[in-house]
């Protein structure tokens, strides 16, 4: 009988492994929800990552149209009204050049760069900029007069 009651003895009880289960569920669901709180961040994070990242290409794109509309201007600067370019896949870049009525030789610059044009929202930036052409014997220089960005 002694070794029946032993065996009694060893057995968990029906609310012990109730409750032996119960925690563990807890403990999972709050392994998931912490997952999920950080699968979520993860996602923002990269979204907001994204967005910043199309920011500065665009921001980049339109300096790089103002250095492209200078390089015109040393060139021609008679002729040169501006132009559209793809400077990189899925943007545009819109130059805008116009002389200053005071003088042939400064010219108003505006560049305005739309990056990720296949996204529902692109993002648009602009710089703009007063120019100088300046002209000494053989040597043709570009003097940034004012220069503002949006």
């Amino acid at each position: 009988m002694r070794a029946t009651c032993r065996a009694h003895r060893q057995t968990p009880s029906t609310a012990r492994v109730g409750a032996a289960l119960l925690v563990v569920v807890v403990v999972l669901a709050m392994v998931g929800v912490a997952m999920g709180i950080t699968a979520w961040q993860i996602t923002a994070n990269h979204r907001l990552l994204a967005e910043r990242e199309h920011e500065l290409q665009a921001l980049w794109l339109a300096r790089a149209g103002v250095e492209v509309a200078a390089a015109r201007l040393l060139m021609d600067p008679a002729n040169y009204t501006g132009e559209a370019v793809e400077l990189n896949p899925h943007s545009e870049v819109r130059i805008r050049v116009t002389p200053d009525g005071s003088s042939l030789s400064t010219f108003h610059v505006t560049s305005e760069a739309r990056y990720s044009e296949d996204a529902s929202r692109p993002v648009v930036r602009s710089v703009e900029c007063e120019v100088r052409r300046v002209t000494d014997g053989k040597n043709v220089k570009l003097k940034v007069r004012s220069a503002k960005r949006e």
